[in-house]
């Protein structure tokens, strides 16, 4: 869906102070907490969530050259 694939393109990875370090549940390794966007009444609001997993041995691996 279009408003899917505009969210992907504004998520962005969120500075650490102030917010739970996140974890890849499948590895337990951390992860980057990374910013996305909804909209709500007419405005942005950020939803601060888990980010892709790097650990290569992961099954829920994401190469950062496919992004």
């Amino acid at each position: 869906m279009a408003g899917e694939q505009q969210q992907r393109a504004h998520e962005t990875v969120a500075p650490q102070a102030g917010h739970e370090q996140q974890t890849c549940p499948a590895c337990g390794r951390r992860v980057d907490t990374v910013v996305r966007r909804r909209k709500s009444l007419g405005i942005f609001i950020p939803v601060w969530g888990r980010g892709p997993c790097r650990n290569p041995e992961c099954p829920d691996y994401v190469d950062p050259e496919e992004r």
